[in-house]
């Protein structure tokens, strides 16, 4: 294997002629196919409390692809108030389901729009970074929201 670049730069090449090149190819296929799977499962987490999210995305060192072995897997769900707890729980659940099997640690925050209104009104860093980053799976992108928040809270 070669390497070109520095720090977190670094591109690595296999060497295709090398007696485990085969091997190391198909551990990086299962790894990929890993992963699919754990994006599927956070997208269905939310079961049968589907209709009731706003908004499901990953974000943190797993969407900027900074994430490393014990790194836990970032995720954020937004839902009116009086649904959120109950969405909350239904996507901890549905993620306990798939995660010791997958492999990952899962990290759920859930927001209400008042939240989302309160975080871009008062120009939060960690919301910044949420809007900046996130891979949505279902509903509306993080920057979306505050409109529909805003609408919510002006009626």
């Amino acid at each position: 294997m070669s390497s070109e670049g520095s720090g977190y730069g670094r591109l690595y090449r296999l060497n295709t002629k090398h007696t485990l090149s085969a091997e190391v190819a198909s551990l990086v296929a299962a790894e990929d196919r890993r992963f699919s799977a754990v994006i599927e499962a956070v997208r269905v987490s939310p079961g049968d409390k589907k209709d009731l999210v706003k908004s499901l995305w990953l974000y943190g060192s797993v969407a900027r692809g900074e994430d490393c072995l014990g790194s836990d897997l970032d995720v954020g769900v937004v839902a009116e108030t009086g649904d959120l707890a109950a969405v909350v729980e239904a996507v901890r659940d549905g993620l306990a389901v798939h995660s010791e099997r997958l492999g990952f640690s899962p990290s759920v925050v859930g927001l209400d729009m008042a939240d989302v209104d309160r975080l871009t009104r008062d120009d939060d860093p960690s919301w910044s970074n949420v809007v900046k980053g996130a891979i949505v799976l279902a509903g509306r992108r993080p920057e979306e929201l505050p409109s529909l928040a805003g609408a919510a809270t002006h009626r």
